[in-house]
């Protein structure tokens, strides 16, 4: 299974009972996409970084970035709910799925439209979950094992942004960042149903959805306008735990490069605790 190929960054290594696993240690991939005409917008500069943290025993998060084609970029985080057995494969397979898929795409057509990306997407995610699913039910597992997900497609001019659960997308233009996703939790859904105070409610920090979970996802999904100027940042809820939105919108837009940010972003989680596993893919 040749994961490397194509410009395609998918950092794992398998374990002695076979499972693959994401590689502990911090891990730098940087990538530029460059055309011969001077256009901004075509360009990429990306790093992704995975780090197991401070408490939990195993990384079960997992990320992914390939571009095949220069203007065109698929970037992903994958975060395996914890407390599921298999936690690391359901975020495995979610982004092998997303790999496939894209590669597949781009042997079919270079510039697909903006339109036909957003439909791409909710397909591959539902496919992932399939897949997710299907491992369950050969594994027997009591429960199922799950993962969140944050996936975005960048074009020239636009960028496609999914997620299921709270991994999270953030957006920094003219100094400003903001979270352009919104988590599948009980409370965001309590509070779109009027409730008052649902963060008083049991268990309403629990995400309401995640890939593997049941036959049927909802991926939620939304098209936006890409500046040259913008930074993002795909990240699981291992960072967001420990950063305010102002916090990672100041990092990004002081740090000169996507490594440089993420540097800060690990080490400064790991100094205040890092209870969970923290993944982050920034891109310039």
């Amino acid at each position: 299974m040749d994961l490397l190929q194509n410009k395609c960054y998918f950092i794992m290594k398998k374990s002695e009972n076979d499972h693959f696993q994401p590689i502990k240690e911090c891990f730098y991939n940087i990538y530029k996409d460059k055309m011969a005409e001077m256009n901004a917008n075509l360009e990429f500069n990306i790093a992704g970084e995975s780090h197991k943290g401070c408490v939990r025993e195993a990384n079960e998060d997992n990320f992914c970035y390939v571009s095949l084609y220069p203007g065109y970029l698929l970037a992903a985080v994958a975060d395996g709910v914890g407390g599921h057995t298999g936690g690391d494969i359901a975020s495995y397979l979610c982004c092998h799925r997303l790999i496939l898929d894209w590669k597949e795409l781009f042997r079919e057509q270079k510039n697909p439209p903006d339109a036909f990306l957003a439909r791409f997407l909710a397909e591959s995610i539902q496919r992932a979950n399939w897949d997710i699913c299907s491992a369950n039910y050969e594994k027997k597992n009591r429960l199922p094992m799950c993962t969140t997900l944050a996936a975005a497609v960048f074009t020239p001019d636009m960028v496609i942004a999914a997620h299921v659960g709270d991994s999270r997308i953030y957006c920094c233009r003219n100094g400003v960042c903001r979270q352009i996703t919104v988590d599948h939790t009980v409370q965001n859904e309590l509070m779109e149903q009027g409730v008052t105070n649902p963060s008083l409610v049991p268990g309403a920090h629990v995400i309401s959805q995640a890939l593997g979970a049941s036959g049927r996802v909802k991926p939620e999904i939304h098209t936006y306008f890409r500046n040259p100027s913008d930074r993002y940042l795909l990240c699981t809820d291992g960072l967001t735990y420990c950063w305010s939105e102002q916090e990672i919108g100041r990092n990004l837009m002081q740090s000169p490069t996507p490594r440089a940010a993420n540097d800060k972003f690990i080490c400064n989680t790991l100094f205040r605790g890092a209870g969970d596993n923290i993944t982050v893919i920034s891109i310039f």
